[in-house]
């Protein structure tokens, strides 16, 4: 005869099954937890790194002197080399380095066969379009320890509606080993670079969220407070700033996503070299709690 299970019986069976089931799930959603967090970790490293290096390689290629921190609240800007409060966006203007690498322009001028009477470089080994380019003598303002007055800092290189004393733009009629300038300079330096782009790094709560330029990217879903942006193709020496600056008149150029979790992304001058330092947060999911995962990685660039 079978002997049928008691109320008792089954009651502690359930009970049981409740207690070992209530530890499966706790050892799962702590595993999962566990592998969550190892793949958060590897990706945010691959990540910080890759976002790392590309603005490295940007600013490798910047011209020493022209680098600012620019506070679009106040509308104010100072050199890197004399900074002397927080700024929340990076600019610099950068040499025409694919022109360079690609033989197109040597980056010397044969200083005999020169005419400052009518603003012609002779440089040669060079071969190149002048539309929409401009050159920087790398004269004694180019070093990266020369401490500058503030109004001649200002008045140099254009940036946010002051003057451009220190660049000079290229006649189209530029043709072959001679360059010809629109302007007359007072000095004219053995050595040059060619420029026709500045660049930007700014976070969404630094920049104007309503621009154009980050309206018509219709990223509204991946857009968060930690969005990191680079700003590129315009010309501060003709009167532009970038696409998402709220002030002047001449907002131009182009921009892209550098990240969607940065939440925070410091420079610094430091012996002679630029330091920064981009710092990676991911939310972490998981059953009765979330947490924020975060990894921070510095590069020094030269």
């Amino acid at each position: 005869m079978k002997r049928a299970f008691t109320m008792v019986e089954l009651i502690m069976t359930i009970v049981i099954m409740g207690i070992l089931a209530g530890g499966a799930y706790v050892s799962i959603a702590k595993l999962y937890a566990k592998s969550a967090k190892s793949k958060a970790i590897s990706e945010l490293s691959l990540q910080s790194t890759l976002i790392s290096n590309q603005i490295a390689n940007l600013l490798y290629e910047r011209i020493p002197s022209t680098v600012i921190g620019y506070n679009k609240d106040k509308n104010t800007f100072e050199s890197i080399y004399t900074i002397s409060e927080n700024y929340t966006i990076l600019e610099w203007i950068s040499t025409d380095y694919e022109a360079f690498r690609s033989g197109m322009y040597s980056g010397f001028i044969d200083l005999d066969k020169c005419n400052p009477d009518t603003s012609l470089l002779y440089s040669p080994g060079t071969d190149i379009n002048a539309t929409e380019r401009a050159v920087i003598f790398a004269g004694a303002f180019d070093e990266g320890d020369v401490i500058y007055n503030e109004s001649d800092f200002n008045a140099s290189y254009g940036w946010h509606g002051n003057n451009a004393k220190k660049i000079f733009t290229l006649k189209n009629s530029s043709s072959g080993e001679n360059l010809y300038l629109t302007t007359k300079p007072e000095i004219i330096y053995e050595k040059y670079d060619l420029v026709k782009t500045a660049y930007a790094i700014g976070r969404y709560p630094d920049i104007n969220k309503t621009a154009n330029c980050i309206q018509n990217m219709n990223l509204t879903d991946t857009i968060s407070e930690h969005t990191l942006f680079l700003f590129y193709d315009y010309k501060p020496w003709e009167g532009e700033t970038f696409c998402a600056d709220p002030n002047g008149s001449k907002q131009r150029g182009k921009v892209t996503i550098l990240s969607t979790e940065a939440s925070g992304f410091e420079v610094d001058f430091v012996n002679g070299a630029l330091q920064f330092n981009l710092t990676l947060t991911r939310i972490i999911r998981r059953p009765g709690k979330d947490f924020n995962l975060t990894i921070s990685k510095q590069k020094v660039v030269y």
